[in-house]
């Protein structure tokens, strides 16, 4: 229950530089010292305050008041005014000056100045300068002040607080007030629930056209971004806004359509033929189709054919090896074709292919491999870092990921462009399939018109984490040369992991393969015994000398629930990690030795999102917190206040695993996971691990992710690629209450268009 104390500032014990949160010792009305936590601006010197909030027991530094809310009293001593007004904020007010002033006014003199500023021409030795510091400054004070009470009047959070005032400042109360839902756009960690939540206490209808305009637009972008779909039908649309209304009786659907068509017609949705996109969204189908067809027509270099033959002749003996009938045509189609797909699951052989087409290509244009000439001539990406260090590791040639490749900047944009394309006449992409729409129509707009284009990926694997569904659009499109692999490879054949991988594809799973005991394993658990389970693997895993921070990765769906990401991640860091060097920035908690993985991409530090990092120290620059962090051997200085893009990462999803490969994985498969398991994420899963694969949980639910209908993305680059026009496939949403059920791979607040473009 809350409690209320009165009392003053004396003194700051802590302040972060990153927030409002701050430890602080006051001197309470009876004279007695306590010590308050909590986020606030600075508390003014000598003036009283009621704080709000309860009382706490911390481990380390006991008994402490944790703020909940604040406001200056109208109490004031004498000797609190004196030493308030000669304070430091006061610049050129002395101790007479703030004692003439107190003595001629009273103590209220704060709210007779605020009210009426000429009453200081009465003081003695003012001069025109004093006064104006003296107003200015208590006005900046008080609105600041009063703009913090104001936003705790609305019943938000410390936390909520700060980020209101980092955005809006002292116009934070009066911004809100106009529009609460600016906050879904505004502010991080705003959605349409805590905006609308505000908005009612505000006094907002709730058939409002506002809040009813607020709701399609947030509906529209939750389903396409976490169900991957670039657009929604009108029954799609209006049915799930309803949905995140609550099927709200004073609301009909009619109201909700003239929600809709003044969205329309103020350009905040766009409407082609019967298909709802997000402007952001819509702008890079059509920019991605336009771009891929130009690189159609568009010719490159030819090679005569049995140049092409003989160069790959030349690259066998070069290399000791001997392409198959299928990779030798792959070579030979990518080097002769404008754009080519070359698509195939796990052992067989699109490095190897990779490395065929780079050598081969060399030979060509009588370039040494590796060389600057070369590299000068052929770009070679992937839409991860990891990815793109795979890539370099099995081909021997300098690969990057796409943002680098073209120039991400500081201001989330891309240096290259139609208008300044990159510089170079061979393309290679790996891991194509992971590249949604957005990030699909700045590369292929980016690529010079006469370059060779090459997308090698698996079509089995997960679609992008973002919206689209590119890789599969190309290649259903018919328009390109596609060499499909299904021959796996000799030294491939031996492999349990690629052999279960192929039979996850098929839908027939030969349950015999784990009794072999050889590279994958099941062992049957619950969602209550999973963590005990883990901690049993873990424990003969560290017992042979490995860590847990390289060539070991927990797989899992979801980040909810007890068998969710974010519990395991923390059972695991409370067992495995005894470091007591820690950032707590609630509910994030991370310790020195912990491994973590990136949100979101950040030029500035050059860390993009999936990449995974080892904490090696907290220390403080420049009276400022800062991470050291090991991201792939190179240290980056990580700001505290950028925590938020952090996560634990002993457990990640397996959308974030994507271009990943790990000498061993642990896949629990639980029940706990039915509504993100489908063929595509067990599929993909598996084919993450290089050595050992051990799949913890119930084989009943893993039988039924295998045979699952997977869903089909609705998406529209399929028909602009094939110059159609008319209806699309349109899908089912599986469950109408999806667009407001995160599923643990999104928080859904904050969730705006920009949000995705990461």
């Amino acid at each position: 229950m809350s409690q209320i104390i009165y009392g003053s500032i004396d003194s700051y014990i802590y302040k972060s530089d990153d927030s409002l949160y701050k430890v602080a010792k006051i001197i309470t009305k009876d004279k007695k010292e306590q010590i308050i936590v909590g986020s606030f601006i600075e508390l003014e010197e000598g003036l009283e305050y009621e704080f709000v909030g309860e009382y706490v027991e911390h481990s380390r530094f006991g008994k402490q008041f944790k703020l909940e809310s604040y406001t200056r009293t109208n109490s004031f001593s004498e000797a609190g005014l004196i030493s308030y007004l000669s304070s430091d904020k006061f610049f050129g007010i002395g101790q007479r000056m703030a004692r003439y002033i107190v003595e001629e006014l009273g103590t209220d003199c704060i709210t007779k100045i605020l009210e009426n500023p000429d009453v200081l021409d009465n003081i003695k030795q003012m001069s025109e300068p004093k006064k104006k510091v003296i107003v200015t400054t208590l006005k900046e004070n008080y609105a600041q002040e009063q703009v913090v009470i104001q936003l705790y009047s609305y019943g938000l959070t410390n936390k909520m607080v700060y980020r209101l005032y980092e955005v809006y400042g002292t116009d934070a109360a009066i911004r809100i007030e106009e529009n609460p839902y600016s906050l879904i756009y505004d502010v991080e960690g705003y959605g349409f629930k805590k905006s609308d939540a505000l908005a009612l206490k505000l006094g907002f209808k709730e058939n409002d056209p506002l809040r009813l305009m607020e709701a399609i637009r947030y509906t529209l972008n939750a389903v396409c971004y976490q169900q991957g779909y670039t657009f929604l039908t009108l029954k799609q649309l209006i049915n799930s806004s309803y949905t995140l209304l609550g099927y709200n009786p004073l609301i009909t659907h009619k109201e909700l359509e003239e929600a809709l068509a003044k969205l329309v017609q103020n350009e905040k949705i766009v409407l082609d033929e019967d298909r709802y996109y997000d402007p952001i969204l819509y702008r890079s189908e059509i920019r991605c189709a336009e771009a891929i067809q130009r690189l159609k027509k568009h010719s490159s270099k030819e090679y005569d054919k049995e140049k092409i033959q003989t160069a790959i002749k030349d690259v066998q003996k070069d290399v000791a090896i001997h392409y198959t009938d299928l990779q030798q045509e792959a070579i030979e189609k990518a080097l002769s074709n404008k754009l080519t797909v070359i698509t195939g699951g796990p052992g067989t052989g699109k490095s190897t292919i990779i490395n065929g087409i780079l050598r081969s290509y060399a030979i060509l244009n009588h370039f040494t491999f590796p060389s600057d000439e070369l590299d000068a001539k052929v770009i070679m990406m992937a839409p991860t870092g990891r990815a793109a260090k795979r890539m370099s590791e099995v081909t021997g040639f300098k690969a990057t990921t796409i943002h680098k490749a073209l120039g991400y900047n500081y201001e989330g944009g891309f240096t290259f462009s139609e208008d300044s394309p990159l510089s170079c006449s061979l393309v290679i992409i790996d891991e194509a399939s992971m590249i949604d729409i957005t990030l699909a129509a700045s590369l292929f707009k980016a690529i010079p018109v006469g370059a060779k284009v090459i997308l090698v990926g698996d079509e089995n694997q997960l679609p992008s984490v973002g919206p689209g569904n590119v890789f599969h659009d190309i290649i259903a499109s018919d328009l390109f040369m596609t060499v499909k692999l299904f021959e796996i490879m000799r030294q491939a054949r031996d492999s349990n992991i690629v052999k279960l991988s192929h039979m996850v594809f098929s839908g027939t799973i030969d349950f015999r393969i784990f009794s072999e005991k050889k590279e994958v394993y099941f062992y049957p658990c619950d969602a209550k015994g999973i963590k005990d389970l883990l901690f049993k693997m873990l424990d003969a895993y560290l017992a042979t000398g490995s860590d847990l921070s390289n060539g070991m990765q927990i797989l899992i769906p979801m980040y909810a629930g007890v068998a969710g990401i974010d519990s395991i991640n923390e059972a695991i860091t409370h067992r495995y990690n005894p470091s007591t060097e820690k950032i707590v920035r609630e509910p994030l908690i991370l310790k020195t030795n912990d491994k973590v993985l990136q949100l979101k991409n950040d030029p500035t530090l050059d860390v993009m999102n999936g990449d995974i990092g080892i904490i090696k120290g907290i220390e403080k620059i420049k009276e400022k917190d800062v991470l050291f962090i090991d991201f792939d051997g190179r240290m980056v200085h990580y700001p505290v206040k950028e925590i938020d893009n952090l996560r634990l990462a002993y457990a990640i999803s397996i959308h974030k695993s994507q271009g990943s490969e790990y000498d061993n994985v642990i896949l629990p498969i639980l029940p706990n996971y039915h509504m993100m398991l489908r063929k595509k994420i067990i599929y993909t899963a598996i084919t993450r691990a290089k050595k050992k694969l051990i799949i913890l949980g119930d084989i009943q639910t893993f039988k039924e992710a295998v045979t699952a209908i997977e869903p089909i993305r609705q998406t529209g680059l399929f028909n602009l690629l094939q110059g159609l026009k008319g209806s699309v496939n349109v899908t089912k949403i599986l469950d109408s209450s999806i667009p407001f059920d995160t599923l643990g791979e999104y928080d859904m607040d904050g969730i705006s268009p920009y949000t995705f473009m990461e």
